[in-house]
C-alpha cells in the first residue's frame, strides 16, 4: 500500500514511507527546471505532471539510487505556460508539489 499521509520534516513534506519531493528549481521556470527528490532505497519511480485541470500531460519513469536524485523537465515537456502539479510515485509512498511555467 502506498502512503498518502504526510508530515513535515525540515520544512519539507515527507510521505510516511520516507520519499521526499522537494520544490523544483527554478520555480517558476521558463526553459527547464529540475525535479528533486530523495529516496530511502533504490526504487522505480514515476514522476507525473498534471495540468491545472488535473489531466496528466507528461510522465518520467526511471530507477534511482537511494538519496537525492533529480529529473530535468523541459518547456517542451508541457503544453503551455501555467500552473502544474508534479506527483512522485514510489514503493515508499507518494508526494506532490506545485510548479509554474512562464
Amino acid at each position: 500500500m502506498i502512503a498518502t499521509h504526510f508530515n513535515v520534516q525540515g520544512g519539507q513534506p515527507v510521505a510516511e514511507g520516507g520519499v521526499e519531493l522537494f520544490q523544483n528549481s527554478p520555480n517558476p521556470f521558463i526553459e527547464m527546471t529540475l525535479l528533486w527528490f530523495r529516496l530511502p532505497a533504490i526504487a522505480s519511480v514515476v514522476l507525473r505532471i498534471f495540468d491545472a485541470k488535473g489531466k496528466e500531460v507528461n510522465a518520467k519513469y526511471g530507477t534511482f539510487e537511494p538519496g537525492e536524485n533529480h529529473v530535468v523537465l523541459h518547456r517542451n515537456d508541457l503544453r503551455e505556460p501555467g500552473m502544474y502539479t508534479c506527483r512522485i510515485e514510489t514503493p515508499f509512498g507518494t508526494a506532490s508539489r506545485k510548479l509554474m511555467m512562464y
